[in-house]
């Protein structure tokens, strides 16, 4: 049980920052020793990271289920309509490409999903990717996230699929993409979050395929709805801070981080 609340803590403090949470969570599960029953166990997490970004985002997701069904139809451009169906369109359109593409290399990718010492190592080495990335966290343009186009709504469905792979951080490759795009720093981390609740929901419910392996190993309904529940309240946190971040463009703080945690991992790994 406190293995599980350690989880949600690490899951929900580092989903959305530019760390990668899926890292934090194989190295958590490494040195705890907890078993790995396929993917539910981080299925259920992102479930709850998920719905700390719908909460946050609140007004924003309402308005955009409103007038999704907007996509079907031909609708008023007046007060904002139009900037809103450009943004939920290039939301669906992301999630689109972000599925199509995990479904493609799903076994290639749940291959790298493990805590063994191995895969441990080569997740340590791909965080060091991320803080790379993160050194081209610099604001080129002054675009909002209901500017972002059909087209560029691929490119960051690509960056948040590259995304997937253990250490690679979600946030912080969508991020840096829409700051790359013009995107303002706000907005580039509006639009990041906006688009992980579909993508998370999306994986987190297909994972969930692997709840019969959670029981094989003792992890009932009750301590994994708990892992979830820390995952939401800890990401609520998370998110307030990183916006707050952002804004004042110190993303690329990060990159010392992710370096630093690579380095103390590939040392102590065994």
């Amino acid at each position: 049980m406190l293995g599980l609340v350690v989880l949600g803590l690490v899951q929900g403090l580092t989903e959305f920052l530019p760390v990668s949470s899926t890292a934090h969570l194989l190295f958590a599960e490494h040195y705890l020793g907890i078993p790995r029953p396929g993917l539910v166990l981080e299925a259920v997490l992102h479930l709850g990271t998920a719905t700390a970004a719908a909460v946050m985002f609140w007004p924003d997701v309402i308005r955009l289920v409103r007038i999704a069904p907007a996509l079907l139809v031909r609708p008023s451009a007046e007060n904002g309509a139009a900037a809103d169906r450009r943004l939920l369109a290039a939301i669906a359109i992301a999630t689109a490409v972000t599925a199509g593409l995990g479904l493609l290399f799903e076994g290639w990718l749940e291959s790298l999903f493990g805590s063994g010492p191995r895969e441990v190592r080569a997740t340590a080495g791909q965080l060091m990717i991320t803080g790379l990335i993160l050194l081209w966290s610099r604001e080129r343009g002054a675009r909002a996230a209901t500017d972002v186009r059909w087209h560029e709504g691929i490119a960051l469905g690509v960056a948040q699929a590259v995304s997937i792979i253990p250490g690679i951080s979600r946030s912080g490759t969508t991020i840096v993409t829409g700051l790359l795009l013009g995107l303002r720093r706000a907005e580039a981390a509006r639009f990041s979050f906006l688009m992980a609740i579909p993508a998370i929901v999306g994986a987190g419910i297909f994972s969930l395929k692997d709840l019969g392996q959670a029981a094989e190993v003792g992890l009932g309904p009750g301590p994994l709805a708990l892992g979830g529940l820390v995952a939401a309240a800890s990401g609520g946190l998370a998110i307030a801070w990183l916006l707050d971040v952002v804004r004042r463009g110190r993303l690329a703080w990060f990159s010392a981080y992710c370096w630093a945690a690579a380095v103390a991992v590939l040392l102590t790994v065994r």
